[in-house]
């Protein structure tokens, strides 16, 4: 712009020395060339405005691709803790699911055992069941021959009945002994010979000899080997187990005990009851061994 001034004006202090032709055209440049500098300015001030803009649009985004950024590297971080959260997760997931499926084994192991001891206890049981059962049929087919054995004496002070297993042979003294006395009368012995010819065909029986008195006082003697009823009824249940064991009752198989006055079975007010608590019961039982072994095993 300067050197355009420059060549103007020194074309001006030549004006004299050119044509008016020749100073009209410089002239003409003159104006044309002050023309070019007003509008080159405005263009100028428009393009620094321009690029004011442009350097604040670039200041604007430069911030906000700083925001960005740290945003980006906030969301890295958080990504990348939650990755690690995740794999360590993981991590414990498959322990989980490790010592899950152990227990599982472990689990299903028992439940095995425990199913064989079930069935096994299950098996027991029946076979349990099957003796029982065996048992209530023998006891029932016993109780039958002991009163066939024993049906010429009903109504003399015998009978028999099965309560909760067992035999009860009850045998009033009338029959067996005189009063105060331990031998057996001849109609006793006949009595006790028909039981025992029952007893001895089956030697697992386990077989209790009880003597009882009533109420009334024995009158000893200084040399009487019976002192009171406990005697008394002690030296009744020894003699009934002699003339079984006589009979061929095995022996292992009885226990002889008496019981004296204080089991009665009835009021001894009366003679009536009394001559019905002067007894011997024999109590007769199956062999439990299996079957109490069997209980003992559940």
């Amino acid at each position: 712009m300067n050197r355009i001034f420059l060549g103007i004006t020194t074309a001006m202090l030549v004006a004299s020395c050119v044509p008016q032709a020749k100073y009209k055209e410089l002239e003409k440049k003159y104006y044309a060339a002050l023309q070019g500098e007003s509008k080159g300015k405005k263009n100028l001030e428009e393009l620094e405005n321009q690029l004011k803009n442009l350097q604040e649009q670039q200041d604007a985004l430069a911030q906000k691709k700083a925001e960005l950024d740290a945003q980006y590297q906030n969301l890295q971080a958080e990504y990348d803790a939650k990755a690690k959260n995740l794999e360590e997760l993981q991590k414990k997931n498959d322990l989980l699911a490790k010592d899950s499926e152990l227990q599982q084994k472990e689990i299903l192991g028992k439940l095995k055992d425990t199913q064989g001891e079930l069935q096994q206890k299950i098996n027991r049981i029946n076979e349990l069941e099957n003796l029982i059962n065996q048992q209530k049929t023998a006891v029932s087919s016993l109780k039958s021959k002991l009163q066939n054995a024993l049906k010429g004496y009903e109504g003399k002070g015998i009978s028999v009945e099965e309560k909760d297993g067992y035999i009860y042979i009850s045998m009033e003294n009338k029959l067996l002994f005189p009063s105060g006395s331990w031998e057996v009368e001849s109609e006793g012995k006949n009595a006790l010979h028909q039981l025992s010819a029952v007893l001895k065909q089956d030697n697992s029986l386990k077989i209790i000899v009880q003597g009882n008195t009533d109420t009334d006082k024995y009158a000893s003697s200084v040399t009487s080997q019976v002192k009171d009823n406990w005697d008394l009824s002690v030296m009744r249940g020894s003699a009934i187990t002699k003339i079984l064991q006589l009979e061929g009752v095995t022996p292992i198989q009885m226990t002889a005990s008496g019981r004296g006055e204080y089991f009665p079975v009835t009021s001894n007010s009366s003679s009536e009851g009394k001559s019905k608590n002067r007894r011997v019961d024999i109590i007769i039982s199956p062999n439990l061994e299996e079957i109490n072994k069997l209980l003992n095993e559940l």
